[in-house]
């Protein structure tokens, strides 16, 4: 098989995958009576879950920290959402804080310089 059809095969898959979890999601629904009060949990268990992958995201890259740069465009970003900012806004405040403040809060890499004394 060749890399392309590979592709194509895993791009099949996902979508059968996507369509049957749909689909299973609409059958039980019907028969299932979830109360007001559990679809409120649910919504804010998904809510809670998305805010701690974002967080994860804007503090680690990998294993070690992102780095106080980008803390920061993510603060920055999150007060502009909070002052209801149109969310081109927040994306473009949220990187140009990255990118304005990077600079600034970078350790410098004392490896590549050279000192020769004489």
């Amino acid at each position: 098989m060749s890399l392309k059809s590979l592709i194509v095969a895993g791009i099949a898959l996902l979508a059968a995958e996507t369509y049957l979890i749909r689909l299973a999601g609409v059958r039980p629904g019907n028969r299932l009576s979830i109360t007001e009060r559990t679809q409120t949990l649910l919504s804010d268990a998904a809510t809670v879950l998305l805010l701690a992958v974002a967080a994860a995201s804007a503090l680690f890259e990998g294993a070690h920290f992102a780095g106080l740069a980008r803390v920061l465009g993510v603060a920055f970003a999150l007060f502009l959402a909070w002052r209801r900012a149109p969310p081109i806004a927040v994306i473009l405040g949220g990187a140009s804080g990255t990118s304005f403040t990077w600079p600034f809060t970078r350790k410098p890499d004392f490896s590549s310089t050279r000192c020769d004394a004489r």
